[in-house]
């Protein structure tokens, strides 16, 4: 029973996740920029995507304030984050600026890092890395909720760890 429960909820999540594909490839998500002091934002993430924030580093000027959907914040670095804790090792840094017109978010761990063969592809569907968890769509998703924000996401392969950078147009 608990087998099947299990297999239901992961079912669930895949089911989850290929609608949101689904809705953001028909450009169905509307994305709705509001004014949010980005600190207290990213914290609220924190707490929302890990069971525990031991391990977590914050370094967000505490007045730093921007123009995003919090949806898209939650969704890319929640997925990030979860990634650092499956995949990486602590601490996991966040880290937030304003710098040429765009706020750059950073979450970077100190794990092994994405590996060699999945670099060029890790934002593709399907793909996954080591221990084959998950279903291979988070990046991917996480992708393309800040494309339709206007921004992007990318791997920065050249760090120890994995280090991902949200960038996404300020006004």
């Amino acid at each position: 029973l608990r087998v099947g429960v299990e297999q239901g909820e992961r079912l669930r999540r895949l089911l989850e996740d290929l609608l949101d594909l689904s809705r953001l490839d028909a450009r169905a998500i509307n994305v709705e920029p509001r004014p949010l002091v980005l600190k207290a934002a990213l914290t609220d993430v924190v707490h929302g995507a890990l069971p525990t924030t031991d391990g977590v580093e914050l370094d967000i000027p505490g007045d730093l304030a921007a123009v995003v959907d919090p949806l898209v914040l939650d969704r890319v670095v929640s997925n990030l984050l979860a990634n650092a804790a499956r995949y990486g090792a602590p601490p996991i840094r966040i880290a937030a600026k304003q710098r040429d017109r765009h706020l750059r978010i950073t979450v970077e761990d100190a794990g092994p890092g994405v590996p060699e063969e999945l670099e060029g592809r890790v934002f593709d569907r399907f793909a996954r890395g080591r221990g084959k968890n998950g279903h291979g769509l988070g990046l991917a998703i996480a992708r393309a909720y800040a494309q339709a924000h206007g921004g992007d996401l990318v791997y920065d392969p050249t760090c120890h760890g994995a280090r991902f950078e949200l960038i996404l147009p300020q006004l």
